[in-house]
């Protein structure tokens, strides 16, 4: 049982990131931060064991002189880092008993922290196309993907002001993507090692 859970586990965890924010974002802009925010708390730290997945993975291929894949674990964590500390403005804001000019502010602090993680996210994708596209660790479509959401989350990052990063919805399709294809290549994997030795006769 061990055997078929553990390989998988690491890996539904991303697909579980993402609904958790998405789901936990839309209730909390619909007021209710009481269950939205926990539901958020709950889908960040999920990101942590996912990524240690995907670490895994990229430094099996890339092999022990290589440093993307210790980079692409890395602006992770510091991407997760960030996130979590711009929950702490954003959640003061939303409490009542401010002034309209410091809940201004504090939601202000929350959007710019929110904005400066697409600069990791942008590090981290580069850094896992550059190791999937070159040794195939991930389905070639998976690679080009992330190469084409790191520049997008570079870019949106650079807009400081900005309220919105739209750049983000494709970091989260990207791991949610990637959280299936991983799933069921550790599904298969597993399969294929439970199957007996062919007998030879001679």
């Amino acid at each position: 049982m061990e055997r078929r859970i553990l390989p998988r586990l690491g890996a539904v965890c991303g697909i579980l990131y993402v609904v958790l924010i998405l789901v936990g974002n839309s209730v909390y802009e619909s007021g209710n931060e009481t269950v939205g925010l926990p539901m958020e708390l709950i889908g960040m730290l999920l990101f942590i064991p996912f990524l240690g997945y995907l670490y895994s993975l990229l430094r099996r291929a890339e092999g022990e002189d290589g440093w993307l894949s210790a980079t692409a674990f890395g602006a992770g964590l510091v991407e997760f880092t960030v996130k979590l500390v711009s929950v702490i403005p954003a959640f003061a804001a939303s409490q009542g008993g401010l002034s309209p000019q410091l809940a201004r502010t504090l939601e202000s602090m929350g959007n710019f922290a929110y904005i400066i993680t697409m600069l990791p996210i942008g590090v981290m994708m580069a850094a896992v196309a550059m190791v999937a596209l070159k040794t195939r660790a991930l389905p070639l479509w998976l690679g080009l993907l992330a190469a084409i959401t790191a520049p997008a989350c570079l870019v949106n990052g650079m807009f400081f002001d900005a309220d919105f990063g739209p750049a983000f919805l494709l970091f989260l399709l990207w791991v949610a993507l990637a959280s299936v294809v991983l799933t069921l290549r550790g599904r298969s994997s597993v399969a294929s090692t439970a199957l007996p030795e062919p007998v030879r006769v001679r």
